[in-house]
């Protein structure tokens, strides 16, 4: 007994070292929008990883609002709508059906109160609901207990499918899927899993220990498994006391398409996907008002 105490006392370095490094590193580089969006880089081990942008929807009194365009001549159908907008960020988000313009989302999907695919993926377990009036709601497929305040109730996406989506038609409302990695504090995506190395783009949905609610972008781009890279965004996340309501996947297969944007709305240099805006097939966009 007393030797196996030796070996786990000589190990505990080891293992507190592991557990360090399975965080990310914070450094400010910008501070935007009244002070409620933020912008980090993150390092790991004094390597970078990539970028982080932080919006707090609660203390910018619901200024930063979220909006998505899910299918049909997207960029053309964002540049109508954008006129003079103060866009913080635009970024790709549900898996497509194909690479042209007019492909759809992988999944049920209601566009802004239309019907755009009725057919759920139970392959993806991330349900995501993009109100009229901004806000974003993550819900989990399987669990199948989704509230939605307007009909005073929970549903089933599955069993009550038609009801969600008579629902998002009425409300107006953007419904996609997409992997949840991570739910309700625990990670949903598994060592065993694909191994395959690749910059990754997830959004988290968390509250503060005063329930305020932040949107944070995580942009990866050094190539790691999806594994690693939701574990080290949780842990980041959870070691700051964060509750982490969701972290769910975003396309960065063909479609790396990220922009953010400064106090001026120009276009900051070191946060640019590889994919040109106008090549979008669904756009996930956050704006300030």
């Amino acid at each position: 007994m007393y030797n196996r105490y030796l070996v786990l006392l000589s190990l505990w370095p080891l293992l507190l070292c592991s557990e360090l490094k399975a965080q990310y590193s914070l450094s400010s580089k910008a501070t935007l929008r009244d002070g409620n969006v933020n912008v980090f880089e993150l390092s790991k081990g004094g390597t970078r990883y990539g970028n982080a942008i932080w919006m707090d929807r609660t203390k910018s009194g619901k200024r930063i609002k979220a909006k998505y365009f899910a299918s049909g001549n997207t960029f053309q159908k964002f540049m109508s709508w954008k006129g003079n907008k103060n866009i913080v960020l635009v970024s790709s988000g549900a898996y497509s059906s194909g690479y042209s313009n007019n492909s759809i989302p992988i999944g049920i999907c209601v566009d802004n109160g239309e019907i755009v695919n009725r057919a759920i993926d139970q392959k993806m377990d991330g349900l995501v609901i993009v109100e009229a009036v901004g806000g974003v709601r993550v819900s989990d497929v399987e669990k199948g207990n989704l509230y939605l305040g307007s009909l005073g109730k929970r549903v089933n996406p599955i069993k009550d499918k038609i009801m969600l989506l008579n629902w998002g038609r009425q409300e107006s409302a953007t419904i996609f899927q997409t992997h949840l990695l991570a739910y309700d504090n625990k990670l949903r995506t598994y060592s065993n899993g694909n191994s395959k190395r690749a910059s990754r783009g997830m959004l988290a949905l968390v509250t503060d220990k005063d329930n305020n609610v932040m949107h944070i972008l995580f942009e990866i781009d050094r190539e790691v498994s999806l594994y690693s890279a939701a574990k080290d965004v949780l842990s980041t996340l959870t070691k700051r006391k964060l509750d982490v309501v969701g972290i769910m996947n975003l396309d960065r297969g063909a479609y790396d398409i990220m922009e953010a944007y400064n106090d001026d709305n120009r276009a900051m240099s070191f946060l640019n996907g590889s994919v040109p805006v106008s090549s979008a097939t669904n756009l996930l966009v956050y704006y300030y008002e």
